[in-house]
């Protein structure tokens, strides 16, 4: 019975363990920056020093090793109550006593300092804090010194604090979720506390039976994991500006690839001696086949329950993220159009029986060759002889054809060996030409094609027709799909500003600049005037943390340091270098650089970019509201 409650309490160690410094990586990535989310990191931290003792105490067979396992625990014990005063300390920022946290951090320091001493005292081998040597067995723990219980003390006063401050902060939110997310942390933020705490040092091991101890150990292990995950959920979202389900299901996903799998593979590898007793095979053979199977089986079992555990955070928006989920599996990309014109071309040229042909479609920088049949070099030939922004106009003219047979001759241009079909939408509007090497004489005659083929060159022209029209519309839903981007990404922060306010928050967000729904125009004043005017040195940009921040290295010239702000974002704007010419991205930067930095024109800058006014005007909105984001994230970093 002892020896199977041994292993229970190895297996539980090692599962805490694996779920705390899950929990700690997490935090880590997600949300450090955060005063609470860091003094979360110290408690997690705290309890992964102490259950990596417990794991590696029982395996220690010299005496030296076994001393210097038992006072590195210590470690993670001295610093839990400092811990407790940090996270109390932050959440005391969250409520109207700001000017009390900010008084209160030197009691922060001071409580981390009381934490370094009690360690060292440890660590240096004193018998002021523990004494005595350290005991083999599942209850290894050293005896009181004289000074454990001013410890005791100190833990006592770090938990109190914490609680106060949990009590506090939960009466000053406004609103019911930050309560809840509160009333969580109140019940759990025990967690480090009963996981790293000594009891056994103050206990009677000798007058309690070993069964109940190791009984009570267990269920503390199962108590710590179930409220640790909960406290770094209830904390997650403080200081965040990410909607619930976004948290969430970051949360959800981190706990299947990490806390999930890593505790089925400790279960596994502590299965082995059994299963190498059952099947008679030697135990490295069992590892090698049980980790091949682990490895496919258990990203698939995460692949399949992911769907349902998504369903339970979007219960209220599962049609949405369904569709949303499935529309990349839908959306018809550039490559998709690509192949589908190079495939009817390849057919067209087959029906017709020639070796040449070209489909010409708008790009980024305008019309463009998109797809191409048989020899480069005639294509090359004929868009040298024939330009294309020459070509274009006249194909414009030509008159709408039937979709039923193939056009009637004037409905051709011919030119340099070659006959262009205008492709238009089904509301007449040019959308680009199909090109093919084939005399115009045997068209007009009709080059003894049959009705067969005639018919199926009608349906592949008007394929062209339907893919290219189904391109540019979904690329106007895109492009108003980023430029949506900026005003999507403020009204999430501010429903999670909102949904985290405290009295002292509303009056931050009241004077903060970036949450006012004329920002946008703001800055595109500013950038209007970026070389000097009223709107530029009268901006309420001026305000900003960004900006004042740097104030001190422009001269103190408030204009210079709201320019030196403004170049900068433009400049995080700027694509890497390998991204191709064309794309969107260097489209906007470049419109940004040329417009604001180097003082162009619009009549310049749209003809260098190869775009019309009107086009250049959609753009620039698209590109100053990205430049608005940009200063939005920049402020949330100073903030």
């Amino acid at each position: 019975m002892i020896a199977i409650l041994e292993q229970l309490n190895q297996l539980l160690s090692a599962a805490v363990l694996i779920i705390t410094f899950s929990l700690l990586a997490y935090i880590v990535l997600q949300n450090w920056r955060n005063d609470i989310a860091r003094a979360l990191l110290v408690l997690l931290a705290s309890v992964v020093v102490v259950y990596s003792g417990d794991l590696l105490l029982p395996l220690a067979r010299r005496p030296s090793t076994t001393e210097f396992l038992g006072r590195a625990q210590w470690l993670g014990i001295a610093l839990v109550p400092a811990a407790y005063v940090h996270l109390a300390n932050g959440l005391l920022a969250l409520t109207e006593r700001q000017e009390q946290a900010r008084r209160a951090r030197t009691l922060v320091y001071l409580a981390y300092l009381g934490s370094a001493c009690f360690f060292l005292l440890v660590a240096l081998g004193t018998e002021l804090i523990v004494r005595g040597e350290l005991p083999n067995g599942p209850i290894a723990q050293f005896q009181p010194g004289p000074l454990f219980w001013s410890y005791l003390l100190f833990f006592v006063i770090g938990g109190a604090v914490a609680l106060l401050a949990i009590v506090q902060s939960q009466r000053s939110a406004l609103t019911f979720t930050q309560r809840r997310r509160l009333t969580y942390l109140g019940a759990t933020f025990a967690a480090p506390g009963i996981g790293v705490f000594p009891f056994l040092v103050i206990g009677a091991p000798a007058s309690v039976p070993l069964s109940v101890i190791l009984v009570l150990q267990a269920i503390a292990s199962i108590t710590v994991a179930v409220m640790v995950t909960v406290m770094t959920y209830s904390v997650a979202f403080q200081g965040v500006l990410l909607p619930d389900r976004l948290i969430k299901q970051d949360f959800v996903r981190w706990w299947l690839y990490g806390p999930f799998i890593g505790i089925t593979l400790i279960l596994f590898i502590q299965a082995m001696p059994v299963l190498e007793r059952q099947l008679g095979l030697p135990s490295d053979t069992l590892l090698t086949f049980g980790v091949m199977l682990m490895t496919v089986l258990m990203p698939i079992f995460v692949s399949r329950a992911k769907p349902f555990l998504d369903a339970l955070v979007y219960m209220q928006d599962h049609e949405e993220i369904d569709y949303l989920r499935n529309l990349p599996r839908s959306t018809f990309t550039r490559a998709d159009l690509r192949a589908l014109l190079e495939n009817s071309l390849v057919a067209v040229c087959g029906a017709l029986k020639v070796h040449t042909g070209f489909v010409l479609a708008p790009g980024d920088g305008g019309y463009t060759i998109r797809a191409v049949c048989g020899p480069r070099h005639e294509v090359k030939r004929f868009v040298a002889e024939y330009p294309l922004h020459e070509i274009v106009p006249q194909l414009e003219q030509l008159p709408p054809r039937a979709r039923d047979s193939l056009p009637p001759t004037d409905a051709f241009l011919s030119c340099g060996g070659f006959c262009l079909l205008p492709l238009r939408s089904p509301d007449s509007l040019f959308l680009g030409a199909l090109a093919v090497a084939y005399p115009p004489e045997q068209l007009r005659r009709g080059g003894g094609l049959s009705a067969e083929t005639r018919h199926l060159i009608s349906v592949l022209a008007h394929q062209m027709e339907l893919a290219l029209s189904t391109a540019q519309m979904q690329q106007r839903i895109f492009d108003t799909l980023r430029g949506l981007g900026p005003e999507m990404q403020s009204l999430q922060e501010l429903a999670s500003r909102l949904e985290q306010a405290t009295p002292a928050t509303l009056v931050a967000m009241d004077g903060d600049v970036v949450m006012q729904p004329e920002f946008p125009q703001l800055v595109k004043d500013a950038l209007t005037q970026f070389w000097g005017g009223p709107k530029l040195a009268e901006s309420p940009l001026l305000g900003m943390r960004s900006v004042r921040r740097i104030l001190q290295s422009q001269g103190g010239s408030p204009t210079r340091a709201l320019q030196a702000v403004l170049r900068q974002a433009i400049g995080n704007l700027r694509p890497d270098d390998q991204l191709d010419p064309s794309a969107q991205e260097w489209l906007l930067y470049n419109l940004l650089d040329g417009r604001f930095l180097q003082r162009k024109t619009v009549r310049d800058v749209a003809s260098r970019l190869a775009m019309s006014e009107s086009d250049f005007y959609r753009k620039q909105r698209i590109a100053i509201e990205e430049v608005a984001r940009q200063l939005a994230l920049m402020e949330d970093s100073e903030g």
